[in-house]
């Protein structure tokens, strides 16, 4: 089979072991928004992942085309549907299952379902990919990936990086809530001013070098609506590279195999590449410092954050 002798090619690196292949095929994942992020999919089937979700409301537009693996024929078509077909020509015997639809704060309920397996009586989600740039939906997804310790891992595909970081969701990991400093924990979702709390994730969301990625004006005009956001797909590769990894690094650590000298980026910490200067670091967004990793010693050297984001 054309897709087996695919993955095989995978093999021969550190960390890509055969054993973690094995679980990797076992693995369950869920991608909640299938725009930029959501191209993760497209790595992770040819990485030997078969079992995927697919949630967006959203339709294929010719703009899209930067930054997803598909032809002009997926125009028009909705993006759970195109990633549906794209999934099953590479492997025709992976299991797609989609819901077409934007989460929202009523959705705490069904989500719930979907992330326990309960809704088609299968297993429960293994790996949550958080693909969306709305408020409203990053809490809510967020929140029932805590209550069902589900790991979610996030990676901002308009950042002009490498950027990438897992939310654990074990006991006392840090929540989308907490490292957001939100102070909604206690209310129910429906209950929720998520306007009201758009600046505060702006603000969580910018960290140090992104704004400089813009060309003077961009932004400023990107906050007011005058211009859509900008999302170069040289850049949400990156990014998808950088999901696909952790993905491999979060199964691997999961079911107790060796790392082989890597290590999970958890929340509150993201890594970071900067591909304008070639600095790679980490951040730590809840204490806003810098760590510097050096590669001939091993060691992390961590700075506070001075600068302007």
């Amino acid at each position: 089979m054309m897709w087996n002798a695919l993955v095989e090619r995978e093999t021969g690196f550190r960390l890509f072991t055969p054993e973690v292949l094995e679980k990797i095929r076992q693995t369950r994942v869920l991608l909640v928004g299938c725009g930029g992020n959501g191209s993760v999919a497209d790595l992770l089937v040819r990485a030997g992942f078969t079992d995927f979700g697919f949630v967006d409301g959203d339709v294929v537009e010719d703009t899209n085309l930067n930054r997803l693996p598909f032809g002009r024929d997926a125009v028009g078509l909705a993006k759970t549907e195109a990633w549906r077909r794209h999934v099953l020509s590479i492997n025709p015997d992976a299991t797609v299952r989609t819901w077409q639809k934007a989460v929202g704060r009523h959705d705490g309920p069904w989500l719930r379902d979907v992330l326990r397996g309960c809704d088609d009586n299968g297993r429960a989600v293994d790996l949550l990919f958080l693909g969306t740039t709305d408020v409203e939906a990053n809490l809510v997804v967020g929140r029932l990936a805590a209550e069902t310790h589900t790991r979610m891992i996030i990676g901002p595909a308009s950042s002009g990086s490498w950027i990438v970081g897992t939310f654990l969701h074990g006991e006392g990991d840090v929540t989308v809530e907490q490292l957001a400093g939100f102070g909604t924990e206690g209310l129910p979702l429906e209950d929720i001013d998520y306007a009201a709390l758009r600046p505060t994730y702006m603000r969580v969301m910018t960290y140090p070098g992104r704004a400089a990625k813009l060309a003077p004006g961009v932004g400023q005009a990107m906050a007011r609506g005058e211009l859509a956001a900008r999302s170069c797909g040289m850049f949400v590769r990156m990014t998808n590279a950088a999901m696909a990894f952790e993905a491999v690094k979060n199964v691997a650590q999961m079911h107790g195999l060796s790392l082989e000298g890597t290590a999970i980026t958890a929340l509150p910490q993201v890594q970071i590449f900067d591909p304008y200067c070639g600095a790679a670091y980490y951040y730590d967004i809840q204490s806003q410092r810098i760590g510097i990793p050096d590669w001939l010693s091993g060691q992390t050297r961590w700075e506070p954050w001075q600068g302007q984001r």
